[in-house]
Order: C-alpha cells, then structure tokens, then sequence
C-alpha cells in the first residue's frame, strides 16, 4: 500500500492525505511512526476511548466502528466541504458500509443526512482482507456485502483489490 499511496501523490499533484482509525488514541505513538515511515504525511485521526475498565474497552474497540467512522467523516466534510476525497479501507470490519453510506446515502439507510454531500466522495477502494480469520473472511469478503453496502453508487465509483498494485494504473477523476 505505501507504494499506491506515494503514487497519488504524483497522480493527485500533493493530495491532502486523512488517516481515519478506529483505534484509541493510546496507540498514537506507534501509528504515527508506522505512517510516517511508510506513508505521505497527513493527518491522523484516532478513537477516543478508555482502558481503565478492560471489558468495555475491548468491546469499544469492535462495536460501533461503523458509527465511529461516519461521525468523523461528516466532521471531517463539515471541516472541508469543497474538498473531494478517495477512500480507502479494507473488508475486514465496516468500511465498506460506512463509505458507502457517506457516498451520498443508500437507498435503505434511514439517516439520510449524508445525502447533502453528493459528489464528496469520488470514488472507493475496498482492500479484501484474506488470512486473518478464514471463518469470518468467507462473509465479509462476500460479493453480496459489496452490492449491499454500494448499492446505488456507480459501479465505476468503487472497487475491492487483493493486490494493491491494481490501484497503481486506475484513474482517479478528483
């Protein structure tokens, strides 16, 4: 991935780049120096949350990341309205939902604040995550689980990869 990163920076001419997490901010230190080391510098965003009760703070770290995500990017829209972002996530929690619901709304979503935002988003790469668990990856790595969280967006506006070197060629109209 550090090298489709660095290449947007050729192809978007010095893109502003956001690293929107769900970990706790606690990991700061050691997401930053990976992102520093290996990435365009940009801004980096992490949860808000505490370790002093254990078991709250595990569940945190796997409920609500979808809702987490989509709070930050309508703060993050709201910060920069005029500018258009790529999205980049994987498969291996709601990314795919939470952008697609930020694209401009699907159709069964309820909330449909997001509608204001048509043409934000321009367009979203889904990384499928293979190897990290085999019992959930057959679910979330499903087809169905794309449509379902694109539905209503143009088909050339997202796409899944396994290898990021097929990002390295595709155009990005910002």
């Amino acid at each position: 991935m550090p090298e489709v990163y660095n290449s947007l920076v050729e192809r978007l001419l010095n893109p502003t780049f956001i690293y929107l997490s769900a970990s706790p901010w606690q990991l700061y230190p050691f997401i930053r120096e990976f992102t520093n080391t290996h990435y365009p510098f940009g801004q980096l965003i992490m949860r808000d949350m505490s370790y002093v009760e254990l078991t709250s703070f595990i569940t945190t770290l796997t409920i609500g990341t979808q809702e987490y995500k989509e709070d930050r990017m309508h703060k993050i829209h709201r910060w920069l309205p005029n500018k258009k972002f790529l999205c980049i996530g994987d498969s291996a929690q709601t990314d795919p939902e939470a952008y697609g619901n930020m694209y401009f709304g699907n159709s069964g979503n309820t909330n449909n604040r997001y509608r204001k935002y048509p043409g934000w988003i321009k367009a979203i790469w889904i990384r499928i995550v293979e190897g990290v668990d085999p019992s959930a990856e057959e679910t979330l790595n499903a087809p169905k689980r794309f449509e379902k969280a694109f539905k209503d967006i143009p088909r050339d506006a997202w796409r899944t990869f396994k290898d990021p070197l097929e990002l390295m060629d595709v155009r990005i109209d910002m």
